[in-house]
């Protein structure tokens, strides 16, 4: 046993510390988050190929419309007005230009070749393989491998997720179980030792695969990808090491139970009494971000047990 505060008290309680053992990350969750990985990043090349495509277009447009008015000598105060307009805008198209052309050539290693899959990472041809058999992406023109119609169905469900995790269980990443709060990640010390991380404990207690809520949280981070060298990780299994122990020493609902002088308090009701709180407070902080945003519907928490292995 080890002496703690309840959430709900200031007085001294004592928490019933039992061994919870999780099963292991499957085979079937490392191939689909594996596949996952690899469309997002595929996702990460084709949309900044997009967005420069777009504003290149934009950029042209703007300048065919400029010509023939710069070509007057003589212009009417209307069409001074238009041509000042017109190449204030097109300032602010090279401008983008210039960065979308940035965040291409940024992109460029994710636009994976046959070439290199072949030479240098064979590793990864079991994920690929499988993402072309159920139809997610095919070779384009370039030989090198891009999303179909339905691997884009795949990444906006990913997308969906990803939203969701963040508006419904990112706020139980550091509870204060001692003062029965929550950290705000605008002004308190996220570093403190004070802080408890739930979001394993609140998705067992709603019945969501832990191990799909942490690596939507580490995927929301870019964690996989500090290392340059995540697609070997990958290759050889190791990637996922640091997700699967996460969820294995994350504290689990039974640990949050405790004794005070009124009786034991099950960890499940701790757990209630947290998700009560957290479900009100992360409903502010969604609407906060909708006024700044401009976001439509809050997304649904459901979307998050949603598989991909197709």
């Amino acid at each position: 046993m080890q002496a703690r505060v309840s959430p709900s008290t200031s007085e001294p309680t004592i928490f019933l510390m039992r061994n919870t053992t999780r099963p292991p990350l499957s085979d079937d969750d490392k191939q689909e988050f594996g596949q996952l990985l690899l469309l997002d990043r595929l996702m990460q090349y084709e949309n900044a190929l997009a967005d420069d495509r777009e504003v290149a277009a934009t950029t042209s447009e703007l300048e065919a419309q400029e010509k023939p008015l710069k070509g007057k000598f003589f212009r009417s105060d209307e069409e001074d007005y238009e041509l000042e307009q017109i190449q204030q805008d097109l300032i602010e198209a090279r401008q983008a230009r210039k960065e979308t052309t940035q965040e291409l050539k940024d992109a460029e290693p994710n636009h994976l070749s046959i070439a290199l899959i072949e030479q240098d990472e064979s590793g990864l041809e079991p994920f690929l393989k499988h993402m072309e058999q159920r139809g997610v992406i095919h070779v384009d023109e370039q030989n090198c491998f891009a999303s179909t119609e339905q691997g884009d169905k795949v990444y906006e469900q990913l997308v969906e997720q990803l939203d969701s995790y963040v508006t419904h269980f990112d706020v139980y990443a550091y509870v204060d179980l001692e003062e029965g709060g929550f950290a705000d990640p605008e002004t308190d010390l996220l570093e403190d030792n004070r802080w408890s991380d739930l979001r394993v404990a609140v998705a067992e207690h709603k019945g969501v695969d832990p191990y799909r809520v942490v690596f939507l949280a580490m995927l929301s981070a870019e964690v996989f990808f500090e290392n340059p060298e995540w697609r070997f990780d990958l290759a050889v299994g190791s990637l996922f090491d640091e997700l699967e122990a996460t969820v294995q020493d994350q504290i689990a609902v039974e640990e949050l139970g405790y004794e005070d002088d009124e009786g034991e308090v099950s960890g499940e009701d701790v757990i209630a009494d947290i998700i009560e709180q957290g479900s009100v407070l992360a409903k502010e902080r969604f609407q906060a971000r909708q006024e700044a945003e401009e976001q439509a519907v809050m997304p649904d928490e459901q979307v998050i047990t949603t598989t991909y292995y197709w």
